[in-house]
């Protein structure tokens, strides 16, 4: 019997190797090609408690709450060039992150507790595993903005190993986690920024073929990076079966979007510095978070005035521009009716110099202090209460369902 099993795991985790392989291939640029799978090393061991940066602690059943939220953090890693060796057009470890600097890194445990508060007042119970993230300007440079072609399979590696990574903890969660108090499959969102979207977008390539996952999605925030009419073309039964949310209470689909000052993805800009600090890919989709409708690929829709903002929310560190004594009575600061926004040919374009003191665009940290027309590090912050709204939204919507 242990035989078996231990066969079982192996034919799994072989079928996890190709599947990822398989999706984060067909998301590439068609001039790119994947590496080898032997250098890639096998996913990391989220039955180890130490594996999670939050994981909840066990509760009674009757105390578990009626949906899930797995989060998947942002880059916080990129590779030292100064002082380590040289990035080679192989994979080497130093493309990734080890778990072992992912638990002490700061940086992480700062991204996931300024943004999974957007949960918080939905009552969700949140799950973010560590993850071995690819280095990411590294990766951005050979696979996104291809000023560094030669390094291409090395990137696709990096980004094999991540989401090998994030996989295997949604497929842990799934088996361990997702109980409800009569051992029924919760409810869950998918949540994440930058490269934890780029992550998730693999997930629901990869695995959301499968009706009941779809049924159990609630919605899924792949913010911070693209999904575009060509990701839904190369995953029709996956992919396009989810779908884009059109509206604020559509569930079991996708949110995505990109804060910057201009419209149309990096490509189309004329100050080529200025495009390499933008992530909007050709052919995006665009959702509004202060109207959660929906643009395709092209499209413009008439701008969301200010008054739909229902709250910016800067955690300490994140306006170092700006009055230390902001932060003196609250880790947090609120602004109401911070931005306007409009999404346009695939980007949420907001103007950066109609930001309201304190929180101008000159106090943001670097680089968006020097106006360089993206704000990516915001995604969250600067539509932050129309998010937490939007959750508990959609959760009551999906409970509504027939």
């Amino acid at each position: 019997m242990k035989i078996d099993q231990e066969i079982a795991r192996m034919e799994k985790r072989s079928r996890q190797r190709r599947s990822a392989i398989l999706a984060f291939c067909l998301s590439l640029p068609p001039l790119l090609a994947c590496g080898s799978e032997a250098l890639r090393p096998e996913p990391s061991d989220y039955a180890q408690a130490t594996n999670w940066m939050v994981r909840p602690q066990a509760e009674s059943p009757a105390a578990a709450q009626a949906v899930d939220v797995f989060f998947v953090y942002p880059t916080t890693y990129s590779y030292d060039h100064k002082t380590g060796p040289a990035l080679t057009a192989e994979w080497s470890p130093q493309w990734n992150q080890s778990l072992a600097q992912a638990y002490v890194d700061p940086i992480i445990k700062y991204q996931v507790e300024s943004k999974i508060g957007v949960f918080a007042k939905a009552g969700a119970k949140v799950y973010a595993p560590y993850y071995r993230q690819a280095s990411g300007f590294d990766v951005l440079n050979s696979v996104l903005w291809q000023s560094t072609p030669q390094f291409a399979n090395a990137a696709n590696q990096a980004m094999q190993v991540a989401y090998s990574d994030v996989s295997a903890a949604f497929d842990f969660y799934l088996a361990h986690d997702n109980k409800d108090a009569n051992g029924k499959s919760r409810p869950f969102i998918l949540a994440g920024h930058s490269q934890g979207s780029n992550l998730l977008l693999y997930l629901l390539q990869d695995k959301f073929k499968d009706p009941q996952l779809r049924k159990l999605l609630v919605a899924a925030y792949v913010i911070g990076w693209s999904v575009t009419s060509d990701d839904m073309k190369s995953f029709p039964d996956s992919l396009a079966r989810v779908g884009i949310c059109g509206e604020r209470t559509q569930t079991g689909c996708i949110v995505s979007y990109n804060t910057q000052q201009t419209p149309g993805d990096w490509s189309q800009l004329a100050e080529p510095w200025r495009g390499k600090m933008e992530l909007v890919r050709k052919n995006a989709y665009s959702v509004n978070p202060l109207t959660w409708s929906a643009t395709g690929p092209g499209d413009v829709e008439a701008a969301a005035p200010a008054t739909a903002n229902l709250g910016a929310v800067f955690f300490k560190g994140s306006l170092p521009g700006a009055d230390p004594g902001l932060f003196a009575a609250s880790p947090r600061y609120e602004v109401n009716h911070y931005t306007a926004a409009q999404s346009d040919n695939g980007a949420l374009v907001i103007n950066p110099t109609a930001l309201p003191a304190p929180a101008t665009y000159e106090n943001l940290f670097a680089p968006y202090n020097t106006l360089p027309g993206w704000y990516h590090g915001y995604d969250y912050s600067f539509f932050y209460r129309n998010i937490e709204q939007n959750v508990i939204d959609r959760i009551q919507a999906y409970r509504l369902k027939p």
